[in-house]
């Protein structure tokens, strides 16, 4: 079954597909680190990069995390847009191939017979 699934991934899609995944979890590490930093002591270590990630950019971790795992959401959405409609292209083109080919009528088997002339039959 993996097989199969890798050869229709194209070299492209696996090495975004990886990245993009990559990005999302350092969006998640943000969350993770932004709820972290309600529930600590402000004295932490934590606390203190928040604060100092909100006054350098005007957000914390949590809404950068929030920020950073929503474009990486958009950006594999729009690879798997853009390969589907590839792959619903290619899925159309060889049906009206097959259509195609299926129509082609076979060449039916041509049988010689004589004809003998027909004698008129006249009146009198």
């Amino acid at each position: 079954m993996k097989k199969n699934l890798l050869k229709k991934l194209s070299l492209f899609e696996l090495i975004a597909y990886s990245v993009l995944l990559l990005v999302g979890l350092w969006g998640l590490v943000y969350v993770v680190l932004g709820i972290a930093c309600e529930f600590v002591s402000t004295k932490t270590g934590i606390a203190g990069a928040d604060k100092v990630l909100y006054s350098t950019f005007g957000i914390g971790f949590l809404w950068s995390g929030l920020i950073i795992m929503g474009a990486a959401t958009l950006v594999a959405v729009v690879i798997l847009l853009i390969n589907a409609k590839k792959s619903d292209r290619d899925f159309e083109k060889a049906q009206r191939r097959a259509a195609r080919l299926k129509k082609k009528p076979e060449q039916e088997e041509i049988v010689d017979a004589e004809v003998a002339p027909v004698e008129e039959k006249k009146e009198e």
